[in-house]
């Protein structure tokens, strides 16, 4: 009963946090999501340490850090996408670095420490940029609130389904505990949320809303079943300790290090029409 309370307190902060930080300003929306992009990193790169590899901790921060300002930079409209490429030397100096540090599997801490930064600053970078036609003119976050909305009714369509009706094991090899009924449901669930979301704001039509349901419903899936090969390659049960009855940054945001980027995409191909 004490785990169950911490849980539910724990997520009850979480939600308030996240939900008045993208309403407030796209400030504490970037401020936000930086600060969890560098823990989520600081949290794979200790797993990967404890998995006996010696990624590149304060460069891979360093490199992310830069690759998200500079988007932030482009959403703002202070700079223009050029501004993006400033990374890129970073990217290179992690190669370049890893010849003088002489530890073992050097192309493997190389690719951890890259892994850090597109795995998981990148996703966050990416959802500042959601609403990035408007934010010159009035900060509007429906599309960004609807997205996490939308992944939270998934979340919790899916384990409750999952413990009501779950019999059929979606992917017993990496996460037993996961059903198609808990998928199904989740799915629906989120698309229920859909259909609610459109009815409150006109940033884009009701399909639309559909079509990320879907993609947040996949790509999340797949994103949480991501983390567990993980955490199952490296032998742990949560990503860290960091927010009680949760597990870490890496157990919580799971869902959205591969459905941010899925759905960014569609964003910039099918419903915004300027870079």
């Amino acid at each position: 009963m004490k785990e169950l309370v911490l849980r539910i307190s724990t997520g009850l902060v979480f939600l308030v946090i996240v939900i008045g930080a993208i309403w407030l300003n796209p400030y504490t929306l970037a401020s936000l999501f930086y600060v969890v992009g560098v823990l989520g990193m600081l949290e794979y790169y200790s797993l990967t340490k404890f998995g006996g590899h010696h990624p590149q901790g304060t460069l891979g921060v360093i490199t992310g850090t830069v690759l998200y300002v500079t988007i932030e930079l482009v959403k703002l409209k202070v700079a223009g996408t050029a501004i993006v490429s400033l990374s890129i030397p970073f990217f290179m100096a992690i190669f370049v670095y890893e010849l003088y540090r002489k530890r073992p599997e050097p192309f493997t801490n190389i690719a951890h420490t890259i892994i850090g930064i597109v795995y998981i600053m990148a996703p966050f970078a990416l959802l500042n940029v959601f609403t990035f036609e408007e934010i010159i003119i009035e900060y509007k976050p429906e599309v960004v609130l609807g997205f996490f909305v939308m992944l939270w009714l998934n979340d919790t369509g899916a384990f409750v389904f999952g413990k009501l009706l779950g019999r059929t094991k979606l992917f017993p090899r990496i996460s037993p505990n996961k059903t198609w009924e808990g998928s199904i449901g989740g799915g629906l669930t989120a698309f229920s949320g859909a259909v609610v979301i459109s009815t409150y704001t006109d940033e884009i039509s009701i399909i639309n809303w559909l079509i990320l349901a879907l993609i947040i419903v996949v790509a999340a899936s797949f994103g949480d079943l991501v983390e567990s090969l993980l955490k199952r390659s490296l032998k742990v049960k949560d990503s860290s300790n960091l927010l009680p009855g949760h597990g870490g940054i890496l157990d919580r945001f799971d869902g959205v290090l591969l459905a941010s980027p899925v759905a960014f995409t569609y964003l910039m191909l099918f419903v915004h029409t300027k870079p």
